[in-house]
């Protein structure tokens, strides 16, 4: 392995880490704008590795794929998010279904499970299993960051982070899907962000309060 090549994939190595750890940032932090900046860090690491990756595999549509998710995922969707939290006026998540230490502890057993089941599935291609365990370990802290907490904003930040993990997984196995199909699920995301920020809007002008267990009340 050359000298390019040998910081080229600690690059990607430390860039990959710093979107793990980022994941758990966002378990452990109360104040929702925290969470968001959390979040756009993750996305612009995990975008950055991607560029870093097609380049260096020539395969350029994915640093063109990679650009885009920067812009729209890393700096468009958190200045939204900022947005909708300055006019529901909530700062901190006070009270989640889940104390912060023991959600915590389930997220580290959670990463533990991902990295040694795709590590006895996977055996062949270290590069796809590593993929693969931070994809996982991105998809399930996404899914327990939804379960385990009551703001509105945070569940949509878990779903989010489940995103970037099927980003990462797409990006560990294939890079064969044509760039328009990406470049659209990029932007349907956008929509979709949008969309749940009017919701989140909906229920504080409707409860005066984003925590979505309030939506209880809608049950006939």
């Amino acid at each position: 392995m050359n000298t390019h090549s040998f910081y080229l994939t600690q690059a990607i190595t430390f860039f990959s880490a710093l979107s793990l750890v980022s994941a758990f940032g966002m378990l452990s932090l109360r104040t929702l704008r925290l969470c968001i900046r959390t979040y756009a860090a993750q996305s612009l690491c995990l975008g950055f590795t991607a560029f870093l990756l097609g380049l260096s595999l020539r395969h350029y549509h994915v640093a063109i794929i990679a650009m885009v998710v920067m812009i729209v995922k890393g700096l468009l969707i958190p200045w939204f998010l900022d947005k909708v939290m300055e006019e529901v006026r909530i700062k901190r998540e006070l009270d989640p279904f889940v104390s912060y230490p023991i959600s915590m502890f389930i997220g580290v057993g959670l990463a533990l499970v991902s990295y040694s089941l795709v590590d006895r599935v996977i055996m062949n291609d270290p590069f796809a299993a590593k993929g693969f365990s931070l994809a996982l370990t991105l998809i399930l802290l996404g899914l327990w960051l939804m379960v385990s907490r009551k703001k509105a904003m945070i569940q949509v930040l878990g779903l989010l982070v489940v995103e970037n993990g099927l980003f990462v997984a797409a990006l560990s196995t294939s890079f064969s899907m044509p760039m328009i199909v990406e470049l659209g699920l990029v932007f349907d995301l956008l929509i979709a962000v949008v969309i749940m920020g009017m919701l989140i809007f909906r229920i504080q002008n409707t409860f005066s309060s984003i925590n979505t267990e309030h939506l209880n009340r809608l049950k006939g």
